[in-house]
């Protein structure tokens, strides 16, 4: 007997309804499987720029960011303390006042052009006189001696490490100044006192007068570290 329209609707409506109470994955109408409701699961708490979300402290690369482990930019220095330790790793001894000759540099191109108002350079050499290993690393305390005026100079900011001197061995450290056209003031002695001592070494000025600028932020004359 023929199956009526309004009987063959009702059947389909009655299988619709069953798909949906059983939670079964019926049949579409080209054999495939209807995976729709999953493919949505998969995607929550996903950002939609086709991005990966990476735990919190990680680079998505696999190692945990350390915030303690940020280094310096190349090329910049820090400012270290006057009399920074040296000889602490390797047992050796740090060399003591008395194992130290300083001198000023003053041969070949070593002396500045002090009628250049252009900032110089002026070296100190550092020899070891004694008859043992000492290391040397730091800044040292610099004084710019004339009339009743004591300029304890700023220090470089610049990196350094400590050295070991054999007996007999040299170092040196620089002294940047602005020289003084005018004359206004000339430097007659410089006091020098190795990193971590606390005797000094008292030294003739060789050079011509130098801007005072004892009382400036940032003066253009200051001294850089042994090592």
């Amino acid at each position: 007997m023929p199956i009526s329209p309004r009987r063959s609707a009702v059947a389909a409506a009655v299988l619709a309804a069953a798909c949906a109470l059983t939670l079964s994955a019926c049949g579409s109408s080209d054999g495939t499987s209807n995976a729709s409701a999953s493919n949505s699961a998969s995607q929550q708490g996903a950002p939609d720029d086709g991005t990966t979300l990476s735990p919190s402290g990680n680079d998505g690369s696999g190692a945990t960011q350390d915030p303690a482990a940020a280094t310096t930019a190349p090329g910049t220095a820090t400012t270290a303390p006057a009399g920074a330790p040296a000889g602490k790793s390797s047992g050796t001894p740090r060399c003591h006042t008395a194992d130290l000759t300083l001198s000023f540099e003053t041969g070949g191109d070593a002396a500045p052009d002090t009628t250049s108002d252009a900032q110089q350079t002026a070296g100190i050499s550092v020899h070891n006189r004694s008859s043992h290993a000492c290391q040397v690393g730091g800044f040292p305390g610099l004084d710019l001696n004339g009339g009743s005026t004591h300029w304890s100079l700023s220090r470089q900011s610049k990196h350094y490490s400590a050295i070991t001197l054999a007996p007999g061995d040299n170092t040196d450290f620089q002294i940047t100044f602005l020289p003084e056209l005018k004359g206004k003031w000339t430097p007659k002695s410089v006091t020098v006192t190795p990193p971590n001592e606390t005797t000094s070494v008292t030294l003739a000025w060789p050079w011509g007068p130098v801007l005072l600028q004892d009382g400036a932020t940032h003066p253009g004359t200051y001294v850089g570290p042994i090592g």
